[in-house]
Formats: C-alpha cells, sequence, structure tokens
C-alpha cells in the first residue's frame, strides 16, 4: 500500500473509532441525573443537607413548596408548577425562566437529553 492510500485508511480508522454511532445507547434519566443534578438535589421528598431541595414527588407539585427549604424570593413569588413544559424551561435556562432565582445552573446537555432527565425526574416518587 503506498503512503498516502495508507494514511487516508489510518484517517478513517480514527475516525471510525472516535465519531459515536447511531448504535452507541444514549444515557438513561437517571445517568444524566447522576452528571446534572446529584451533586445538588437528593430524590427524596424532604430537605437533607444538599444545597438545592429534593427533586421527588416533583409532578404538578407548585415550585418552592417544600417546608424547610429556603428557596429565594423569586422562586417563592413564582407561580410555577412543575411540568414537562416548565422543568424543560428551567432546565435550559433558569435565569431566563425565573429571573433572580438562586440556582446556579449551566446546562451542559444536548436538548434530548435533558428532555430524557425531566421525562424521568417528573417520574420519580
Amino acid at each position: 500500500m503506498n503512503r498516502s492510500i495508507h494514511h487516508i485508511v489510518l484517517m478513517l480508522i480514527a475516525t471510525w473509532l472516535v465519531i459515536p454511532t447511531a448504535q452507541s445507547e444514549a444515557l438513561s434519566g437517571a445517568q444524566l441525573y447522576d452528571i446534572a443534578c446529584e451533586a445538588c438535589h437528593s430524590l427524596g421528598s424532604a430537605p437533607d443537607h444538599r444545597v438545592g431541595p429534593p427533586l421527588g414527588n416533583l409532578l404538578d407539585r407548585k415550585a418552592a413548596a417544600i417546608e424547610g427549604y429556603r428557596y429565594s424570593e423569586a422562586l417563592l413569588a413564582s407561580e410555577w408548577v412543575w411540568t414537562l413544559p416548565t422543568l424543560l424551561a428551567w432546565l435550559s435556562e433558569p435565569d431566563t425562566a425565573i429571573p433572580d432565582n438562586a440556582m446556579n445552573y449551566v446546562n451542559a446537555l444536548t436538548a434530548q437529553e435533558s428532555q430524557r432527565l425531566a421525562e424521568w425526574l417528573l417520574q420519580q416518587p
């Protein structure tokens, strides 16, 4: 094999190894929670030692409704209820969703990952 063809073959092999295929498995909602939320939030329904409020039993819960957790004035004053559209808006840009809230979060997930995460979170008891 001449040198230029050898080089092209090596580049194709390297590209094939690096580019994920459609067959690669997407991260589950639970895995996305572990990556994006677990450091600050538990899945229980009562406040614990974490920075953020618990995320269990989130579906149709009014925002800032967990007794014993200290929420921002902005979240307390909001009329938000956690549904798929509100949670997606919150995950994509919390400061736009409810300005002056206390959550310091920059979403590094894709739109599809945010969707899977939100759907999974809303199913947690």
